[in-house]
């Protein structure tokens, strides 16, 4: 089958953060506390202190964020004074047990050290897909009413529900391609083995109402 055809992913990012109802301003002292537990925890993935940052660009406190770069899995963690996240670039959902193993565990050695759980939690995964052979215009244009809205290239779509929400629009940046944004919010006591499985039905529901079945 001609790869040309198909559609694919050509580019995807993910952020998923942890809220918590508190700051944890007396934790964020010199030494930093968070660096040698996290050391430690990620030596296993490739994390060398050269992957440890801190945020250049603050301009206020709720700006200040330490990053632990994981190059490995292409992702990093970012500590704020009040949130935990986590970044992927173009994730692969076969590297998800690895993220959600890594994440899982150094939300669990934050959280220990600032005594404190989560509030609340919001994911995002966004990405752009290629047609392939689908014809996009098609496809969207049986989303909405055609008969009022008249003809057009791509029609975009977005759906809202209780904590869940599925935008397709037209990609500027590739060729007979759609942006897609997924969002969802959970409580803060949900495990990111949760939230990843949640987020891949939401991917796979998105494409199918492309025309898409499965993930390319």
């Amino acid at each position: 089958m001609n790869p040309e055809t198909q559609p694919r992913i050509p580019e995807s990012f993910f952020e998923h953060r942890q809220i918590f109802s508190e700051p944890w301003i007396d934790r964020w002292i010199l030494p930093n506390p968070f660096l040698s537990p996290l050391l430690r925890e990620l030596r296993d993935s490739g994390v060398e202190l050269t992957d440890f940052t801190f945020g250049k660009d603050a301009t206020t406190l709720g700006d200040t964020y330490l990053n632990v770069s994981i190059r490995r899995i292409n992702a990093a963690v970012r500590i704020g004074l009040d949130t935990i996240t986590l970044i992927a670039a173009n994730p692969d959902w076969a590297t998800a047990p690895e993220l959600v193993t890594v994440f899982d565990r150094i939300s669990e050695i934050i959280c220990d050290l600032v005594v404190a759980k989560p509030s609340s939690q919001k994911a995002v995964l966004a990405f752009h897909v290629t047609s392939g052979a689908i014809n996009f215009g098609i496809k969207t244009a049986s989303l909405v009413n055609s008969s009022l809205l008249g003809e057009a290239e791509f029609c975009g779509v977005s759906l809202h529900r209780d904590k869940q929400v599925i935008v397709i629009d037209k990609s500027l940046k590739y060729e007979r391609a759609a942006f897609v944004r997924l969002e969802r919010t959970f409580s803060g006591d949900t495990f990111f083995s949760e939230v990843a499985s949640a987020l891949y039905e939401d991917e796979v529901a998105a494409l199918s109402l492309l025309g898409i079945a499965g993930i390319p």
